[in-house]
């Protein structure tokens, strides 16, 4: 058999051709496979998975259209060589007001929490200063948190402390009328009071302790309960009450009533009968009108009219002398309301 040595070396060629583009393939394959990096990278909108060649961190930003603002922070260093599997986070920075001392901060940043935020922006709190949200509150999205400035002050005031009266009923006494055995004495108290400010305004007050400077002294006082008097003709009679008042007199004249004889109503009285010895003026918020009287040094009296001076405990006396009513003057006079239905106009 004859051998064809030229087709023989011919096809060997050609063997040896295939051969070298096989390793060639497997060789740009390896290759390939050791430059190619697979990486993710977490942002604000998600996470990205992404393929690259390229060699830093920064590199593989720029390659897929990322950009950061300096108060952005980032998981690695912007000039570290990429490694196949490498996690990229981006934290991006928040737009925070800070509301305190009377201004509007602003700032950029990525701290977690409002504590965080605060430490960042050097703003130190107080004991008891108050902020919202809570300084563990998470920061997410823009925010705003308000620092209220809270300050405590105590204030010393002295108070006086009212006594009580002890009561005794007594029999020798007139229904009405009130005699002081033992007067007593008002007591004092220093208060410590907390007042609260916050920004400056005050917010609260409260006791926050008292001390007593001077114990309060009780009186002692007597009522009385009698309700029978001797009239000046010896007649015992009967009384609801007794004040003490003070006591004036009046006639009908011009000087006294403001009325001349022709006047229609010269000597009529507001309840619309006419003055005589024994109509009185009274208060009709002390005395209802109507009432029956025995004033002392005058005798029985009916409550029939009023005057523009005469409130409280004031009574004014009719006379028919305008000499007597000048004798009278004013004086203190003790004024029986007799127990009797009142007298009817």
């Amino acid at each position: 058999m004859k051998i064809n040595f030229k087709h023989f070396k011919s096809l060997f060629s050609i063997k040896l051709i295939a051969v070298a583009a096989i390793c060639l393939i497997f060789a740009a394959s390896y290759v390939y496979s050791a430059i190619k990096k697979d990486i993710t990278i977490e942002d604000i909108g998600g996470v990205k998975a992404v393929s690259t060649f390229k060699e830093t961190v920064s590199d593989v930003l720029e390659e897929n259209d990322i950009q950061m603002i300096p108060q952005d922070k980032i998981s690695v260093n912007m000039t570290e060589k990429l490694k196949d599997g490498m996690n990229i986070k981006i934290s991006r920075a928040k737009a925070i007001v800070i509301n305190a001392d009377g201004n509007d901060t602003v700032i950029l940043t990525t701290a977690p929490d409002v504590k965080s935020v605060l430490e960042e922006a050097q703003i130190k709190l107080g004991e008891i200063d108050k902020v919202s949200p809570g300084l563990d509150s998470e920061i997410i999205g823009n925010t705003t948190i308000a620092v209220t400035r809270v300050e405590e002050k105590i204030v010393k005031q002295e108070m006086k402390m009212d006594f009580a009266n002890d009561v005794r009923k007594s029999d020798d006494l007139d229904k009405g009328l009130v005699r002081v055995v033992k007067k007593g004495s008002s007591g004092l108290k220093e208060l410590s009071i907390k007042v609260i400010f916050e920004n400056g305004k005050e917010v609260k007050r409260e006791i926050a302790e008292e001390k007593v400077l001077k114990e309060p002294v009780n009186g002692i006082i007597e009522e009385g309960s009698r309700t029978t008097f001797v009239s000046s003709r010896g007649q015992v009679t009967r009384f609801a009450r007794a004040l003490k008042m003070t006591a004036t007199a009046y006639d009908a004249t011009f000087e006294s009533c403001g009325k001349h004889p022709d006047h229609p109503q010269y000597g009529i009285t507001y309840s619309g009968l006419r003055v005589r010895p024994g109509i009185v003026a009274v208060d009709p918020k002390v005395i209802p009108l109507g009432t029956y009287l025995y004033v002392e040094g005058y005798g029985e009296a009916l409550a029939a009219d009023i005057g523009g001076a005469i409130k409280g405990n004031r009574i004014d006396l009719y006379y028919e002398s305008p000499s007597d009513v000048s004798k009278y003057g004013k004086r203190t006079v003790k004024v029986y309301v007799l127990d009797k239905p009142r007298y009817k106009f």
